[in-house]
């Protein structure tokens, strides 16, 4: 009870019922420096610092896009305080307090499938059982660029490119059922499986 406590505090907006969920706390210390890779946070920031400042101002002063900015201020906003604190839902990194911008629901495995099946590039591999992680995140990562085009007043393809390399982050499906940007740092440093894998194994 004490831990799903913890997590409803660090996440009072948590779109989910966490009655019946693994809830862990992940022991991470401050002076960690999140690295390798592919070369994230070259800046040498420590994981206390980025905690508290996930969007780090050396992106903050590039970022050209007044609503990309306001998503990226508002993370930054929420977290600086008493910083983000990662736990493990169902045993599964849980990005949450991390989330930039706006959140879409993923489909779930009959939606996904659907999907899939009205594609002509993956109508065959769906009837073959041979769905790939790539064809999944298709769907998803373009759900994300919709949305964020959509606000942002970008088109999809800019919208992509803006996650990237304004922000410097990575579209994350969460264990929530939702996918979102997180930083990179944190998305590439805390290897997780989730989404994905959950689809491909059900589909």
């Amino acid at each position: 009870m004490t831990m799903t406590y913890d997590f409803l505090y660090c996440n009072s907006d948590y779109p989910f019922s966490t009655a019946s969920l693994r809830i862990e706390a992940c022991i991470v210390s401050d002076s960690d420096i999140p690295s390798g890779s592919g070369g994230i946070n070259g800046e040498r920031y420590t994981y206390g610092q980025l905690c508290h400042h996930p969007i780090i101002p050396e992106l903050m002063r590039k970022i050209t896009n007044d609503r990309l900015k306001q998503y990226a201020e508002e993370c930054n906003s929420r977290n600086s305080q008493e910083g983000f604190r990662m736990f493990k839902v169902e045993g599964e990194y849980c990005f949450w307090g991390l989330r930039i911008g706006p959140v879409v629901k993923t489909p779930s495995v009959s939606e996904m499938k659907q999907i899939l099946l009205k594609n002509p590039k993956t109508v065959q591999a769906v009837k073959e059982h041979q769905v790939t992680a790539a064809m999944i995140r298709a769907v998803t990562y373009d759900l994300l660029r919709e949305e964020i085009g959509r606000c942002c007043g970008m088109l999809k393809e800019e919208a992509g490119l803006a996650i990237g390399n304004q922000l410097d982050c990575a579209p994350h499906e969460d264990i929530s059922g939702y996918i979102f940007m997180v930083p990179n740092w944190a998305h590439k440093w805390f290897r997780h499986d989730g989404y994905v894998s959950k689809i491909l194994r059900e589909i």
